[in-house]
Formats: structure tokens, sequence, C-alpha cells
């Protein structure tokens, strides 16, 4: 975009002029047309659209213009009602002029920055107020929202940050708009990016998890704001908590899971609806996690520390007992985080041996959290089961017992494999 001082028209404008006697009659007919055609062009007020970072803010500061879109005509506006709001972290931001009054009308947060008692004093130039903490295009909806015109998210990751900024400035229309967009938009390869920080905004986010989407609830009182973005970020938070129940493989694997906070983690590693092929699909999430977190301390992401990252009962909502004894060993048994202790322990279990020996304290408060229960789904039906279904399970019974009385030898060979497996992975 060409931008041009108005002293730098104006002296154009004048050298045009000068040149009008030495010209012939239809020259000096077009001349005036065109002398029209440039007054109708540069008369007018050069209000400039939104500009952050590019070779046009060069050109604009050393011209000495201003790279903010006015909402009015300056000649109408009181400068000492304006204000600079530069918006975005530093070195990629936007700054909009606006008028206080207008603003402070359209919210309470507003009102209270703009006009109240901690506001700057007017000035001329308008004072400048710096917001590094939202994200520029989020911060762009929301004022668009405001003047009342329609808005149109472009990708996930805007919404999500205009949802941040909505429920910040309490605007529930805004914040609901993105929810809409984000629930439409949601898959098993974006759904971290939604869910991470949501539960700030849910109710009861810790004791609601196990909650389905269509429970009911009680509608928020129309003048709470934040009632109203709760309630709706609820009924997104459980559809993203539906959406990593179908698909945890995908979803753990990703690097977005290492960024999720401790209680977060926490909130999805216990989830009895989780549809794993696997715990140690699991495990492997979670020691990848605790990796990322040594590092973000500054530490060595030693089996230790990794151990610290997370409370014992995050590490032993892995369901081990249900891994097969090569999954043990090589997933949970190999990394170190369980001690030497635990990990017999629980191999013995995984296997079926009775050990007569007592274990140390630490070992059994360890073994007293371990669950044997198979994760539901949230599919699965709790029906009564019919006459068909009690006798299929009589006859698996059946051929339970004679697959374990005519394997009596393999075990043993299984066994004594394992065993040696283990001793590898313990002198390894």
């Amino acid at each position: 975009m060409l931008i041009m001082a108005p002293g730098w028209i104006k002296r154009n404008i004048t050298n045009g002029n000068s040149t009008r006697c030495s010209r012939t009659e239809p020259e000096r007919s077009r001349g005036k047309i065109r002398d029209g055609l440039r007054h109708r062009i540069y008369s007018r007020t050069l209000i400039l659209p939104v500009i952050g970072r590019g070779p046009s803010k060069n050109i604009a500061s050393m011209l000495q213009v201003p790279l903010i879109p006015c909402e009015s005509n300056s000649s109408d506006t009181d400068p000492t009602n304006m204000v600079v709001l530069e918006v975005g972290l530093p070195g990629d931001t936007w700054r909009y002029c606006v008028e206080r009054e207008k603003l402070a009308e359209k919210s309470e947060w507003f009102r209270a920055m703009l006009v109240g008692p901690l506001a700057p004093a007017p000035s001329n130039p308008p004072p400048l107020i710096r917001l590094p903490h939202v994200e520029k295009r989020a911060f762009d909806h929301l004022l668009t929202y405001l003047r009342g015109e329609r808005t149109i998210f472009q990708s996930v990751s805007t919404a999500r940050a205009t949802l941040d900024a909505a429920h910040q400035y309490l605007c529930p229309g805004l914040a609901r708009l993105a929810v809409e967009f984000l629930k439409t938009k949601l898959t098993s390869f974006n759904v971290l990016e939604i869910y991470q920080g949501l539960s700030l905004y849910a109710n009861d986010p810790i004791s609601g998890l196990n909650r389905l989407a269509n429970s009911p609830t009680a509608p928020p009182d129309p003048e709470d704001d934040a009632g109203q973005i709760a309630t709706d970020c609820t009924m997104l938070l459980a559809d993203c908590l539906g959406v990593v129940d179908g698909d945890p493989g995908s979803v753990f694997v990703q690097e977005r899971f290492e960024e999720l906070t401790a209680l977060e983690v926490a909130q999805l590693a216990r989830r009895d609806t989780l549809r794993l092929n696997s715990e140690a699909v699991l495990f492997r999430a979670l020691d990848r996690w605790a990796a990322s977190e040594c590092r973000r301390r500054g530490v060595a992401p030693s089996s230790e520390n990794r151990r610290a990252a997370l409370n014992d009962d995050v590490w032993y909502s892995v369901r081990y007992l249900l891994m097969t004894d090569k999954e043990f060993i090589e997933g949970p048994m190999a990394s170190g985080v369980l001690s030497s202790a635990e990990s017999a322990a629980i191999v013995s279990r995984i296997l079926g041996i009775h050990q007569d020996h007592e274990y140390r304290d630490s070992v059994v408060e360890s073994l007293a959290r371990l669950n044997s229960v198979p994760r539901i789904g949230k599919d699965v039906s709790f029906g009564r089961m019919s006459g068909s279904g009690k006798k299929e399970r009589r006859d698996n019974r059946k051929n339970r017992r004679k697959e374990c009385a005519t394997q009596g030898q393999k075990t043993c060979a299984r066994i004594g494999n394992c065993l040696v497996r283990v001793l590898a992975c313990l002198f390894d």
C-alpha cells in the first residue's frame, strides 16, 4: 500500500497548476479534469486498515503516519478521548485507536480499564496501553463482535484464542460463537489444542469429567456472563473428552500431550472410559510428559526425576495388570520409573505367581493402587444379560479351564523366559 503524506500531496498539486499557462485550450480542459479528480481523491481523510508487521510499517514511520485504524473522522473526535491499544507479543503486535466512551459502553471490563479510576489520564497524542497477553487476531475478533459486525473464524487456533479473550473480557456471545465453531471442527488431531486450559472455564471440571455431554445442568442466570461462558465451555469440554475416549491411541502420541498441565494429564489418565487397545500406550505418554516436565524444570530426565514429576496416583492409573508380561517388561520396567521391587511384584501378579515373602511397606502401598478392571468405554451396555449371554459365559469358563489344564508346560516355559528377561532388564 502506497502511503503519501498530505504535504507531499499538496506540493504535487501546486506544481501541476503552475504549468497551465503554457498549455493549449484542449490541454487546459483535460488538466482541469485531472486537477478535479486529484482534489476529490486527496482531499478525503486517509484511514488505514489494521496493519501488523510488513514493509509498509517502515514507510509509514518515515512519513509519520500512525499505523492504527480510527473508528471515526479525526475532525469529529476529541483526541483526549482516544486511547491506543497495542495487542500481541512484543515484536508482533497490532495497534487500535479507539474511543474510550464507545468501547466502555460495550464491555464492563473495558469500562474499568478505560474510564475507571485506574484508567490512564487523557492526553494528546492518546496514551498507549499494551495488552501482550491477548492474541492479536483474537482481539480483532473481539472488537469486531463489539462493533456488531459478523465474526468469521478461519482456523481452530484463532477460534480457541478468541474463546480465551471472550472469557477474559466477559463476552458470552462471542464465547458461544467460538464454542460452536470449535465443536464443528473437533477431531482427534486437534482435540488437545482445544482441551488445553479449557477446564479452567468449565463448571466443576474435576468432579464432572466422567459426565456425559447431555447431562442435565441448571441454566445460568441471564445476567451472569461468567456463568454463561462456563456452561458453554463445560459442554465443549465434554465433547473433547468424548473424542479422547474414542481414539486415545491417536491422541496420546501427539506432541501437544507433553504441553498439558499435570492436572490435565491426571484427568485424562484416570478416565475409565478410554478405549485403549493397550495400557502401554498410556504409560509411554506419561513417560514422555514426565521427561518434558523435567526439561521445563531444568533437571535431567532421569528415572527418579521422571517418577517425581507425577504423583504415584497418576503412575498407577495405568492398569499394569492388563498388560502382557512382554509389554510390562519392555515398557514400564525398562523405563526405570517403577522401582525394582515394584516391577518384580507386578510381574509376579501378571504371571499369576504367588510369592510368600513379605514386601516392604512402600511396595505394599503401591500394590494396593493396582487396578485390574478393564476400562469400560462409552459404548458398553449396562443392561441385564440375556439367557444366551449367560450360557456363553459358562461355556467360556469351561474352555478356559481346559486350556489351563493342557498348557501347564507352556506356562512354565513362559515364566522361565519371563524371568530371564527380567534379569536381563535389571542387569542392563
